[in-house]
């Protein structure tokens, strides 16, 4: 047990669900921390962080990150940086220090295209609830090994093709990026239907009667940034999937809240493995049998990312 993780689980409560049985959002309300500071990429930071190829001639699974201002910037695990060679995703969350560089962990989700269209990256989408999912537990298994943030690149592609196909598009250099923009219409649809209350801090979503995943964050003005690629994280995969679950029936309110209650218990009660992190804190691995967590710790007093999945077999199935 770790008890900045263990803390911040029972510092919070699920909120009202929202959306239909087809995907539902319960809101995770909770005090959001001031310390560590830091600034995310967006805004003022996107002209003083620059994240570029670790080179001319590149490579698939670093990038480069030159933080010039005087305050930590936060990347988030699955969050994808567009442009350079190719597009990425960080296989871990990241806290940058002040005026340093880093070299960070990242997995290619653009197949076909290797040659610059940029000299640097900017933040994109994030990566399907599917692909986050599943390369969680690769990144886990690899960091056992080898301590290394390897999400096995091969099935990474697998999993993006994966998920085009359920949300119903394509693309010539099997981009990622091109299921959001060919799905934008919809997507905005579903997000609009969503309300980000004024102290939520995570988000765990339902299909049906099954729990997908939950994402808890230290602060409410992460999640904002954040929000609507973790919605759209999880609507790629399912909004659009052509085989239709026998029972998509929503549970009741008081159910998805105990669920979600019980999960977070059990992260807070459950063993995490400690690795080494490519910046600032500490990268926690949950070992347990059921579900695949993953959390960034700052100085063993915050847990400033908490990312909980079940653990998914083939079609992005939950496993029995």
């Amino acid at each position: 047990m770790n008890t900045a993780i263990s803390k911040r689980a029972r510092s919070v409560r699920p909120d009202t669900p929202q959306g239909k049985p087809v995907l539902r959002v319960l809101p995770i309300l909770g005090p959001s921390r001031k310390l560590p500071s830091y600034r995310l990429l967006d805004g003022e930071a996107l002209s003083a962080v620059r994240v570029t190829e670790i080179s001319a001639g590149g490579s698939v699974p670093d990038l480069k990150v030159e933080n010039t201002l005087d305050e930590r910037v936060y990347l988030m695990d699955g969050q994808e940086l567009v442009g350079a060679k190719q597009n990425r995703i960080l296989n871990t969350d990241v806290l940058i220090p002040a005026r340093s560089t880093v070299t960070i962990p990242v997995s290619c989700v653009e197949a076909h295209r290797w040659r610059y269209v940029s000299d640097h990256f900017t933040s994109g989408k994030s990566a399907s609830y599917a692909v986050r999912a599943r390369k969680q537990s690769r990144v886990h298994e690899s960091l056992r090994v080898s301590q290394r943030h390897d999400a096995h690149q091969d099935a990474v592609w697998r999993d993006v093709d994966s998920s085009m196909r359920s949300s119903g598009t394509t693309s010539p250099t099997a981009a990622m990026h091109d299921a959001y923009v060919q799905r934008e219409k919809d997507l905005l649809e579903f997000r609009d239907s969503m309300r980000i209350p004024d102290k939520a801090v995570g988000l765990a979503v339902f299909r049906g009667r099954r729990f997908l995943g939950l994402d808890l964050f230290d602060r409410h003005v992460t999640l904002v940034k954040f929000w609507q690629n973790l919605l759209d994280s999880y609507a790629i995969d399912w909004l659009f999937a052509v085989e239709v679950e026998d029972e998509v029936d929503a549970p009741g309110t008081t159910d998805e809240r105990k669920l979600v209650t019980m999960i977070l218990e059990r992260a807070a009660t459950g063993r995490w493995e400690k690795f080494a992190s490519p910046g600032e804190g500490d990268d926690y691995r949950l070992d347990d049998k059921e579900y695949t967590g993953s959390s960034l710790v700052w100085r063993d007093r915050a847990a400033i990312h908490l990312q909980l999945f079940p653990r998914i077999g083939p079609g992005g199935r939950a496993t029995d």
